[in-house]
């Protein structure tokens, strides 16, 4: 009997222990799941700061440093009636020199540089003094300029102007005629309103470079990509093989056929056709006139 007291007594305690064990283990458990949380909100206000300036890094990698647009605009309300006479209102320089590329301007911090220039004037080179700016209005003035410097530099941020300056009735006549466009294009079919699908800078890109945009490569934008090239090969046995150009020189050429197979060839004794699409627009190149380009964007802006 007592051995039997003992036993459950033993096998009491050890299920106990058990117990206080997982209870401890399921407290220790809870209690780094709280700090984890309660910490949370702690890192991700460490972290934000430097988010912010992985933000600056890139916008100054793509475009220079940030510019506040609000002190710039009232720096050129200043520059532009005071200074714009002999810098221009676009700052680039008339009598006086052109302070977009100047290195004093580029240094410049909130006016730390121009400022003293500002105030003191340059009477040897016949700029007058403006000691009555205050602080604030030198520091608006640097970030106008500033502004100038960065539209100049950042070719994100270019905006290009109005491009449709042709005769629209003067470019059907060279889609019809002189270009020989209508050989492979249709207003009504593969143009049918292609006018509304891109902006004009695009249309023209299009018109005159026939290919996938870089930029929008780069920028991970989705792009359709080019019709491949095809080329057919007449060997002087008299087959001939086609399919999908790979590569061709003056002393080779190589295709991939319908059915994925490679092909080489020495260019020796063979006639070989290709059929690029994008051929006739690079022959035009150095055949379009100024007008020419204008007047067939022109004309490819009615098709909407």
């Amino acid at each position: 009997m007592n051995r039997m007291v003992r036993n459950c007594l033993h096998a009491g305690a050890v299920l106990l222990l058990a117990v206080s064990l997982r209870a401890g283990q399921a407290d220790q458990a809870d209690r780094a799941e709280k700090q984890r949380h309660a910490q949370q909100p702690v890192q991700q206000q460490k972290d934000q700061p430097q988010k912010e300036k992985d933000k600056a890094a890139v916008a100054t990698a793509l475009g220079g440093r940030r510019v506040d647009q609000a002190a710039a605009e009232r720096g050129r309300k200043i520059f532009v009636p005071t200074c714009g006479f002999c810098h221009g209102n676009d700052a680039h320089g008339k009598s006086g020199p052109d302070l977009v590329r100047s290195a004093l301007v580029l240094h410049d911090n909130k006016g730390d540089t121009i400022g003293p220039v500002i105030r003191n004037g340059r009477p040897d080179r016949g700029m007058p003094a403006f000691a009555s700016f205050s602080p604030e209005q030198i520091s608006d003035i640097s970030a106008f300029l500033h502004s100038r410097a960065a539209d100049v530099s950042n070719r994100f941020a270019y905006k290009i102007g109005d491009l449709i300056t042709g005769d629209p009735r003067k470019g059907a006549e060279f889609f019809n005629g002189t270009g020989h466009c209508e050989t492979c294009h249709s207003p009504s079919g593969d143009l049918a309103h292609v006018a509304t699908k891109y902006e004009p800078v695009e249309l023209q890109r299009r018109m005159l470079y026939p290919a996938p945009n870089l930029i929008d490569l780069y920028l991970g934008k989705p792009v359709k990509p080019p019709a491949p090239i095809k080329v057919t090969v007449h060997l002087p046995s008299g087959q001939e093989v086609s399919g999908t150009l790979d590569h061709i020189d003056e002393f080779s050429v190589s295709l991939h056929d319908s059915s994925g197979w490679y092909h080489s060839f020495s260019r020796e004794n063979l006639k070989v056709d290709v059929q690029d699409p994008r051929a006739a627009h690079q022959a035009l190149l150095p055949k379009y006139t100024d007008d020419d380009m204008h007047n067939v964007l022109a004309y490819l802006e009615t098709l909407k």
